[in-house]
């Protein structure tokens, strides 16, 4: 039994040996073909208009919106109108109880009347009366006065000149002579009236007080701006609106005692004049709901806002167009334009985040908007219109030149062009392509087909050799096939 195993053994090898030996062969087709074919993606040169945008989030506002409150303090007798109304600019929104405020305006009016007459009366100054006296002496130092003259005869056989009697005056003729001698030597009397011109009558002199003049201006202006106040607090009980819009709220009702601002104050509050306040205006903010008796809110001066970027930021500027579209309906895109960038940056930004704010100013129909509305703004920072164009992704280089595959006969080529607007989705072509040309914006994937080679034929427990590698994508080829005592079967290539 020993001896046989070996024997066994030996010569089951020996027939394998000379089995392999027989039927042995190389196999034949020992290296495959294969093929591929390549596609690509292309886009014609086209015409139109090329946009680069910044976006951000933000919301709407209306700057004319506004909060109205009275200009005095009292009690509401009048309310007239109510959340939804619709009003025009002076319509009357409410009124308060303006018993106190007429009271003070005629007060201040009468004090405005006695201030003027006082100023008047000092502008004239005071008279004072000057002294005066008739002349001393004769009758030329009166009205009129007399002189009285001897006039007595010449003597005889003196050259005597007649002469006429003064005017007014009385002679006695003379006495004739008789022989040379005279008879009678009589005196006469002449009286010579004259008239001398009256003196005038002295009239009074007046003073004036420059610093009482300038105490009566004074106390005249302040008697006018009480007016002014008083007149104020009157108008200040009528509340009107200051602009068209729509009531959003009212704060009170009939009844109530407000002050000024417009809220509620308690019972024990004062109902007199108003403070001289803005009256029916009240202030607004564009950052936030306006507050007052009445808020009125209007739409059609509805502006957005949103934080851009600072790199963003740095782009925008007043005058650019945008493009607005609510959140709650994307399919409505509204027109606007950009009003002002604030250069102070936002506070309360993330850290190492800084962001600017900017407003635009929508256009169109806007009665459907409403303040607070979240929306998107795409602001248009350059624009190229009737300009040839390309995808932006068929586009490879910086700056203004660049580089582009084109397709020509199925064959591509590379080519330099010059870049104009970097465009959101679309580049401007300055030059160096046509209307028209194909640009490749892509390559998709090869697809091959391919045989591989036929594996080794196995020899006894030898494995069949490995199939050739297939064309690009396409399956591997068969192995060999196994002959009778023959190895396994070869490994096809593996396609890519």
């Amino acid at each position: 039994m020993r001896r046989r195993g070996p024997i066994l053994i030996n010569a089951a090898l020996a027939v394998a040996l000379l089995t392999g030996a027989g039927f042995g062969y190389a196999a034949v087709n020992d290296s495959g073909k294969s093929s591929s074919t390549q596609r690509v993606r292309t886009s014609a040169v086209a015409r139109g208009t090329v946009l680069a945008s910044v976006s951000a989030s933000g919301t709407l506002v209306s700057p004319s919106d506004t909060g109205v409150s009275f200009g005095a303090s009292g009690k509401v007798t009048e309310v007239d109108v109510k959340v939804g109304d619709q009003v025009k600019t002076g319509q009357v929104l409410a009124r308060m109880d303006a018993t106190q405020a007429d009271e003070d305006l005629a007060a201040a009016q009468s004090g405005v009347t006695v201030a003027q007459a006082n100023l008047d009366k000092a502008e004239k100054g005071t008279a004072v009366q000057s002294s005066g006296g008739g002349g001393s002496g004769g009758g030329n130092s009166g009205n009129s006065g007399s002189a009285q003259a001897d006039v007595r005869p010449a003597a005889a056989g003196a050259d005597e000149t007649a002469s006429e009697p003064a005017a007014g005056s009385s002679a006695t003729p003379r006495p004739e002579t008789s022989g040379g001698k005279q008879t009678s030597a009589p005196t006469v009397t002449v009286t010579i009236t004259k008239t001398v011109a009256a003196s005038p009558t002295p009239s009074p002199s007046t003073t004036v007080d420059a610093a009482q003049v300038a105490q009566a201006q004074n106390a005249l202006v302040q008697a006018q701006n009480k007016l002014a106040q008083a007149q104020r607090a009157v108008d200040g009980t009528v509340l009107k609106a200051p602009n068209d819009g729509v009531v959003a709220s009212v704060a009170g009702k009939v009844g109530d005692t407000v002050g000024s601002s417009g809220s509620s104050a308690s019972g024990s509050g004062s109902t007199g004049g108003g403070t001289g306040g803005s009256g029916n205006s009240g202030s607004s903010s564009s950052s936030s709901t306006p507050s007052g008796f009445v808020v009125l809110t209007n739409p059609g001066g509805m502006q957005a806002t949103a934080s851009f970027s600072e790199a963003d930021a740095g782009k925008i500027k007043a005058g650019q167009a945008a493009v607005v579209t609510l959140n709650v309906d994307s399919s409505v895109k509204r027109n606007a334009k950009v009003v002002s960038i604030n250069p102070l940056p936002d506070s309360g930004g993330s850290s190492g985040s800084v962001k600017y704010s900017a407003r635009v100013a929508l256009d169109g129909d806007l009665s459907t908007l409403r303040t607070g509305q979240t929306a998107s703004i795409q602001v248009v920072i350059q624009q190229a219109d009737n300009a040839l164009y390309v995808p932006a992704g068929a586009v490879t280089g910086t700056g203004t030149t660049g580089t582009v595959q084109v397709d020509v006969a199925g064959r591509t080529e590379r080519r330099q062009v010059e870049l104009g607007v970097k465009g959101d989705q679309t580049t401007q072509i300055v030059s160096g392509l046509n209307e028209g040309d194909l640009v490749v914006t892509g390559i998709q994937g090869t697809t091959g087909t391919g045989t591989g080679a036929t594996g080794q034929q196995g020899t006894g427990t030898t494995r069949g050799g490995a199939g050739g590698a297939a064309g690009f994508g396409g399956a591997g080829g068969a192995g060999g096939l196994t002959l009778p005592g023959g190895g396994g079967a070869g490994f096809g290539g593996g396609g890519r």
